[in-house]
């Protein structure tokens, strides 16, 4: 049995008394969580994504499930737990991560330097990537075919992704910002603007566009559209974003 004192100075005589096994809900003590009632595996991964910044429809692309099937995992957490929501249940797994069995999950997840290394690889890859589909004359189709490699329609691609995404999220908690996946392509964008140059001068991209600001125009699309695809990496979803981007670049062409 845990007692706790009061918040407030005129509260300091009081105490809550807070029975083992049990939790704090946002009206007082929560109901104690039954022996029977552990979370799950998998219930316990969605908390560590959860915990690391993730959306639903993140974590769903992350384990391969559906948004409805990560939504039921946290639905099922918070009966188990009394919590009532999800910023409740991350202020009780960042409170006592033993006691929900994460510390240990906790402990193996790699390092924010090994994090940062496999990003700034990723990010190589990316630049190799999209140089590859510099080849001959400019056209406008190199432009669309650049944009789609940079996106994450295959299995290396959407890992690059996943770490890019976790490494600004957990950047994020220590108020600093080294994962931005649109930092690779803002890069790109730098080093491409005299290509995109190129374009004009051939007339196949209209002039009265400023080749930086029509990159960072189709960086922050990619980003959107890279987020999108982690959390629903579908058929269906991959070619209603390939539409919509193609749809745009074909808007640039004379």
């Amino acid at each position: 049995m845990v007692h706790i004192k009061g918040p407030f100075p005129a509260l300091a005589a009081e105490t809550l008394t807070v029975l083992p096994n049990s939790c704090m809900g946002h009206n007082g003590p929560a109901m104690a969580v039954k022996p029977n009632s552990a979370l799950t595996k998998r219930e316990k991964e969605v908390i560590l994504e959860l915990l690391k910044g993730g959306r639903i429809a993140t974590i769903a692309g992350h384990f391969g499930i559906s948004p409805r099937t990560v939504s039921n995992h946290l639905k099922s957490s918070f009966g188990k737990l009394g919590v009532h929501s999800q910023a409740e249940l991350i202020k009780l797994a960042r409170a006592e991560p033993d006691r929900l069995g994460l510390e240990e999950k906790t402990q193996t997840r790699i390092s924010i330097p090994d994090l940062e290394k496999r990003c700034e690889q990723a990010r190589a890859r990316l630049v190799a990537r999209v140089e590859a589909t510099h080849v001959g004359p400019p056209t406008l189709s190199q432009l669309r075919a650049a944009v789609r490699e940079a996106l994450p329609l295959d299995p290396e691609r959407r890992r690059d992704w996943r770490d890019w995404l976790e490494l600004r999220a957990r950047s994020d908690a220590y108020g600093e910002l080294v994962g931005d996946p649109q930092q690779g392509i803002e890069d790109w964008r730098d080093l491409n603007i005299g290509w995109v140059s190129r374009l004009q001068e051939a007339g196949l991209v209209r002039d009265d566009l400023d080749p930086s600001e029509l990159l960072a125009a189709i960086g922050a699309l990619t980003v959107g559209a890279g987020a999108r695809l982690v959390g629903n990496g579908s058929k269906a979803s991959a070619e209603k974003e390939l539409r919509m981007i193609d749809a745009f670049v074909d808007s640039l062409g004379t």
